[in-house]
């Protein structure tokens, strides 16, 4: 497990990457916070295979509440983010960007042939948030449920 230290305003905050120190409650919590939903892993056995098949997580606590989180997941051909989010007491203090940039710390140097994330309608905030770290809009499709 890695630890990476920086100072964001007058905190330190240290971005882990353990799987085995974030448990389902701390990410259903966090995911309410931010309006996902609760429970957004409806399951333990679900959580447990997010956390197996993601290649790379980042996550910052303050004390033992999980304040920001991020996963990747990727296939030697694809990369995809998932689930990049930040407490609401917690966001413009630049944490969102330091679990990006510790995640694309991770892949930016493979080959693939796309690396991306998804950015639902109605999200302007998140999509300049994630245009600032390089990544612009193009048109996709999504399966209707």
């Amino acid at each position: 497990m890695k630890e990476k230290n920086s100072l964001i305003g007058s905190k330190e905050w240290i971005v882990h990457e353990s799987k085995e120190k974030i448990t389902l409650d701390q990410i259903n919590w966090l995911a309410e916070s931010v309006g996902w939903g609760n429970p957004f892993y409806p399951s333990l056995e679900k959580w447990k295979r997010v956390l197996h098949s993601s290649s790379h997580i980042a996550y910052i606590k303050d004390h033992d509440n999980l304040i920001a989180f991020g996963r990747i997941l990727e296939d030697g051909m694809m990369c995809m983010f998932y689930d990049i989010c930040v407490h609401p007491d917690y966001q413009g203090q630049g944490i969102g960007k330091k679990i990006m940039n510790h995640l694309i710390e991770k892949i930016k140097y493979q080959d693939y042939a796309s690396i991306g994330l998804i950015v639902w309608k109605g999200n302007p905030t998140a999509s300049e948030f994630y245009q600032k770290l390089g990544f612009r809009s193009i048109p996709a499709m999504e399966l209707e449920k």
